[in-house]
């Protein structure tokens, strides 16, 4: 399909660039038996573990409470919104922290939490474009297990990843740190692990005691973990930075390097390798029999969000204070490209080379009309694709306050955004809402 929108052709090459931003998973043409042309998947070995074929058969139809999206034309754009089928209790606030991602049959799957520190509870969800349908389906103390009255689980704040065609992992974290409380039912912040095609959730238990997971990548076959410790008397998060295999669902290695800072994103480049913030821009990388460890540095800022690696080995991201975008080459060199606009916390990469995003995550993104930018990763040069505002607060009564959830599914020229909403359009939270756009 061609896109509407439109760009000069990319160096950066467009078929498997934000695979895994997606699903883990892209598209490649194969001959059906009866000689037709179906549409297979193939999980992307981009960051360093190996490529197998995934089945875009459709997974299993998934039961729970459900809303419709209405399908909106916005500027020539085929937009759908939906609100997201909470539960019928008060969160403080409900809302969407991480970044969801695209099963391999074309669904979104994504979470909500009330917020909640004691007796806290996060919940899945998982949209199908062709029917329009969202469902709740499963919650993490249904999965994991809670003692009412214990510390639960009122996020789920790390991005979903997918390091093998027929599985995602998804990491809780805590509503809120003040006061908590360990003991009984929680010991920490658990992983779960979603089975693409029966949809099943189980519990893997905490990968480490006493820490929250506010981030999450994949690559090299493992799941690299930012754990958070709430020490009260440090004013920035502290942790560790862990590698987990999910073969053997253990920690195969951990750091408490104390110059590990910002545990908001996880940068794998294309060997398979993990970097994180260190002191002011600087970075700290990983690899797989090596220890954690100073390795470069960006332009500007420290590492809030990023990408996963292109075909050329180059992995886009972006900074936080000052909002920069940035890309790392496969020499290592990292390049500046220009301003965000505003705070961002998750981008994709369309499959003609621009960075998507939409500035403003944490509740001020109506100041910019809720819209989709893209930009240029070789000039800068930017522009707006789609206003979504005016239609959220026309048509659902709702401002669109910010999202920490940027999906494309290459396969099939969609783009997924998670919005925080709300009534108050100076303060916007208490809702969710998906934009599912037809690029």
């Amino acid at each position: 399909m061609r896109s509407r929108w439109r760009g000069a052709a990319r160096s950066v090459a467009p078929a498997l660039l934000v695979a895994l931003v997606a699903a883990a998973c892209t598209a490649s043409a194969e001959p059906s038996p009866d000689g037709s042309t179906g549409v297979s998947s193939t999980a992307a070995g981009r960051t360093g573990g190996t490529s197998a074929t995934c089945s875009s058969e459709p997974g299993a139809e998934v039961e729970g409470p459900t809303a419709t999206a209405e399908t909106y034309d916005i500027d020539g754009v085929q937009v759908d919104l939906v609100t997201y089928p909470r539960p019928d209790y008060e969160g403080r606030p409900w809302s969407q922290w991480g970044q969801g991602i695209v099963l391999p049959d074309g669904r979104h799957l994504s979470a909500m939490g009330d917020h909640l520190g004691r007796d806290g509870n996060s919940f899945l969800f998982v949209y199908d474009p062709e029917t329009r349908q969202m469902t709740r389906f499963a919650d993490a103390q249904s999965v994991l297990g809670h003692d009412e009255g214990d510390w639960g689980y009122g996020k789920i704040h790390a991005r979903m990843v997918s390091p093998s065609c027929d599985s995602v992992y998804i990491a809780t974290y805590w509503g809120t740190r003040r006061g908590i409380e360990y003991g009984g039912s929680y010991s920490g912040d658990a992983l779960m692990r979603l089975d693409t095609a029966t949809m099943e959730v189980a519990s893997l238990g905490v990968p480490l005691e006493q820490h929250g997971i506010p981030s999450m990548a994949t690559g090299g076959g493992l799941l690299y973990l930012e754990a958070a410790y709430p020490d009260p008397a440090v004013q920035r998060d502290v942790g560790a930075f862990a590698a987990y295999d999910p073969e053997t669902e253990e920690v195969v290695y951990q750091s408490d390097d104390p110059d590990h800072t910002g545990f908001r994103s996880i940068l794998v480049d294309a060997d398979g390798a993990a970097y994180v913030a260190g002191p002011g821009s600087g970075l700290l990388r990983y690899a797989p029999g090596d220890e954690l460890a100073a390795d470069g540095e960006l332009p500007q800022g420290w590492l809030r969000a990023a990408a996963p690696p292109n075909d050329d080995g180059s992995v886009y991201g972006v900074s936080n204070d000052p909002n920069r975008f940035f890309v790392l080459r496969p020499d290592g060199g990292v390049e500046d490209i220009g301003p965000a606009q505003g705070y961002t916390a998750s981008i994709a990469v369309h499959p003609d080379g621009r960075i998507l995003y939409v500035p403003g995550a944490h509740g001020s993104s109506w100041k910019h009309g809720a819209s989709v930018f893209a930009v240029d990763p070789e000039t800068g040069a930017e522009e707006a694709l789609v206003r979504l505002n005016e239609t959220a607060e026309r048509e659902l009564g709702l401002t669109l306050g910010g999202t920490y959830s940027v999906v494309v599914d290459p396969e099939r020229d969609r783009l997924f955004i998670g919005f925080n909403a709300g009534t108050d359009s100076e303060d916007p939270w208490g809702e969710v809402v998906l934009a599912s756009i037809q690029l």
